[in-house]
């Protein structure tokens, strides 16, 4: 390299960086629920399918009151129809119902006209005792428009569907402020356009916090082990630069930040500054032999050229297996990571050999020169290490038997807020849904019918309805809504509002006759939202509590068997519904890990094997870097961390990034038994060298995957958490088992 390489290189980079500024500038947030279906499977087409012909089940916003006593007060509900009304003038909003505003329909027996009356006569507190009783009675009321307790009532929203972002972030302001105006002491909000803005207001937050925690502990970490400005500054510059051209790789691509790509820029800062570390260290330890700075960063590089380009590799195959989930925002996330990587890989050769062509870093030189602490400490581990090789190895086949133990206990759950800590706000609110209402998980069924005449079939709506108790009273559907529920309604309407008569007709002619009923138009649109007369299809429809996915997959088990041995007309069905789908996601997510994580290492392992020409190294790969997710998986069915969307990725990133030392140690040893070492004296030699960079750059890593446990999304914070301490536990892997491996694969050589 000359000085005017190096200068246009240098010139180069910041031209280019300063055109990723601008397309990083345009760079949005967002949080789209939806994009965590299922892609191209047939139960995320059947869901579209059928919220086409009713509604979407996740377009709801809630409002609940609290009174200080009981609901049943003049006072109380004079505000709570006041604020109804200020609602349902919100901008998006298609209807806003509240208990002042419910009504039921009674037909005059004398005069045969069907009035509308009020189920709660709000302003007439004589009649509360009547009201209350009747509202108790009824199906449909409590947990949905009324608190089990009566110490509380909920206007339910629905809003435009499909919003838009901005959408969404305009209506849960609106009705912020729509709610703060009546002063209600306590209330309670929920919905997804609230929780899509809460959500991505705290991905921006965390998205400044871990970048600002990732440059302390680096900066921490790199004065440890170079104790010179440059030695901070030039792996930093490095890493800083990966990461703007890989949002300007975002940006040039149309896609926006989701919750996923929020910790991409930690990841890549820890994991981009790898290169930079072993690089910087073997051009320490060439100025430390002797050589001058031009023939030393000359050295330097080309001596580990090859191991850190597969380092970059395996690292950049571990992230790029997530590319084959089904799920849009993990296979995104997995792409844009790997190409992050690969360019903070191509910076370290271009950009920092031309900083430290053109730049005079004396410090990290006179740190260069002196006597390295690193040595003696790295000497005695090998020392131990050796004299109790067969410690050492009894020591790692009982930890990794007690680890598959632990790997057998592990349990594959999620539930729908579980990604939120207990204390935050949403997940609060969730919990009061749960504890006071029919929870805000929804439930959707479909039913298929064979003809539409089996609306007339009393065989039929006799399944439906002992279909619909076993739905209340075993799987736990609170509010359930369905074309029978307004049947019985429309019975007891013709029949003077009568309680008796809630019921469906056994009498066909009674049957036809309020199947018509239901045709007019005051009725028309609530039945819309519960059958389509064209394709034939039911919906049931409700509120259950997140009980996880292991609890309803045993439940839906449980409904087959039901429906087999009780019902008998001719009908299909078919649970569906958003977190039907996300409960899916989370199933397939799992499976396919160990697949993915399989592809991983024969990937990796055949990459090793090719270069190298060697067998050898495929297993010399694999086998140290099998222990550290063995550790982690017993340690996660020890603790009762359960697999799920976030978990399950973290073992084909831990594996990817494991693996990098591995290939540095084992470079070292085969360059230096190419010198005609033996293989002990190569093993102590790279021991001393790559082990010191091995250490501060798995110090790096560790330490800044480890700042993701700040996060207020658990699964940021397990990501965190368990990456670190893979790596970390790969690190004593390494440094123990490796060794150990390559005396045994290399003894003849000795």
């Amino acid at each position: 390299m000359t000085k005017r390489s190096a200068s246009l290189t240098l010139l180069g980079v910041t031209l280019f960086s300063a055109l990723c500024v601008w397309l990083a500038s345009g760079l949005k947030f967002s949080y789209d629920f939806e994009a965590f279906f299922p892609q191209k499977d047939p139960e995320t087409d059947f869901y579209i399918e059928f919220r086409e012909s009713f509604e979407t089940d996740n377009d709801f916003f809630i409002v609940v009151l609290e009174s200080n006593g009981s609901v049943f007060d003049s006072t109380f509900l004079s505000k709570v129809d006041s604020l109804n009304s200020r609602l349902s003038q919100v901008d998006n909003v298609v209807a806003a119902m509240g208990p002042t505003r419910l009504t039921r329909y009674v037909r005059d027996p004398v005069l045969g006209q069907v009035m509308a009356l009020p189920v709660l006569r709000w302003n007439e507190p004589e009649n509360f005792a009547i009201d209350s009783t009747d509202i108790a009675r009824s199906t449909g009321m409590l947990g949905y428009f009324f608190a089990e307790d009566f110490h509380s009532v909920a206007i339910n929203i629905r809003h435009t569907e499909k919003l838009s972002k901005q959408g969404c972030d305009q209506l849960s302001l609106d009705i912020e402020a729509a709610v703060n105006e009546f002063e209600f002491p306590n209330k309670h909000l929920i919905g997804r356009a609230l929780g899509q803005r809460l959500y991505v207001e705290l991905m921006i937050q965390e998205l400044i916090l871990f970048i600002s925690l990732s440059l302390i502990l680096t900066t921490l970490f790199l004065f440890i082990a170079f104790r010179s400005a440059w030695g901070i500054i030039i792996p930093t510059l490095v890493v800083l630069i990966s990461i703007l051209w890989t949002l300007g790789f975002i940006r040039i691509l149309g896609n926006d930040l989701d919750l996923m790509l929020t910790i991409l820029p930690t990841i890549i800062f820890v994991v981009g500054m790898s290169d930079s570390v072993h690089v910087l260290t073997k051009y320490m330890q060439e100025l430390r032999n002797g050589r001058e700075k031009r023939d030393a960063i000359r050295y330097a590089f080309k001596s580990i050229r090859l191991a850190t380009f597969l380092t970059a590799l395996t690292t950049s195959i571990g992230f790029l297996t997530l590319v084959l989930s089904n799920i849009e925002p993990i296979s995104k996330f997995g792409i844009y990571t790997s190409v992050g990587i690969m360019l903070a890989y191509g910076l370290t050769y271009t950009m920092l050999p031309a900083i430290l062509f053109l730049a005079t870093p004396k410090r990290l030189y006179q740190f260069a020169s002196s006597d390295d602490f690193w040595t003696s400490k790295l000497h005695g581990s090998l020392r131990w290490i050796i004299r109790k090789r067969r410690a050492v190895i009894l020591g790692t086949v009982v930890v990794c038997a007690a680890s598959v133990y632990g790997i057998m206990q592990v349990e594959v759950d999620n539930k729908m807020l579980e990604d939120l800590r207990d204390e935050h706000l949403l997940k609060q609110e969730f919990f009061f849904m749960e504890d006071h209402y029919s929870g805000c998980r929804p439930f959707e069924m479909a039913i298929m019918m064979s003809d539409a005449g089996q609306l007339n079939d009393k065989a039929f709506l006799h399944d439906m309805d002992t279909l619909q108790h076993w739905l209340t009273h075993v799987y736990g559907v609170g509010s359930l809504l369905s074309y029978n529920e307004i049947l019985k309604n429309a019975n007891q309407a013709m029949n003077a509002g009568v309680s008796d008569f809630f019921v469906v007709p056994t009498d066909s002619v009674e049957l036809r006759r309020l199947n018509k009923f239901l045709t007019r138009k005051e009725v028309s649109d609530v039945v819309k939202l519960h059958y389509n007369a064209d394709k034939g299809v039911m919906r049931i429809a409700g509120r259950i509590g997140d009980f996880g996915r292991i609890h309803y997959e045993q439940m839906n088990a449980e409904l087959d068997r039901f429906v087999a041995a009780n019902c008998t007309s001719n009908f299909t069905y078919k649970v569906t519904g958003t977190a039907h789908l996300i409960d899916l996601n989370n199933r397939y997510l799992v499976e396919n890990m160990v697949w993915d994580l399989l592809l991983s290492m024969v990937v990796i392992g055949l990459i090793m094997g090719i270069v190298y020409q060697s067998p050898k190294m495929i297993l010399l790969t694999i086998i140290p870097n099998l222990i550290p997710l063995v550790i982690v998986g017993g340690i996660m069915g020890a603790m009762g961390i359960p697999l799920k969307v976030s978990t399950s990725i973290v073992f084909n990133i831990a594996f990817g990034i494991a693996v990098d030392d591995t290939i540095h140690f084992l470079a070292r040893v085969r360059t230096l038994l190419r010198e005609g070492l033996t293989p002990m004296y190569a093993v102590k030699r790279t021991f001393l060298t790559t082990g010191k960079a091995m250490v501060v750059t798995t110090l790096i890593l560790s330490g800044g995957f480890l700042t993701l446990i700040l996060s207020d999304f658990l699964g940021t914070y397990y990501i965190g958490l368990l990456i670190s301490l893979t790596l970390f536990i790969a690190l004593i892997a390494e440094m123990l088992i490796s060794p150990l491996v390559i005396f045994y694969f290399y003894r003849k050589k000795g």
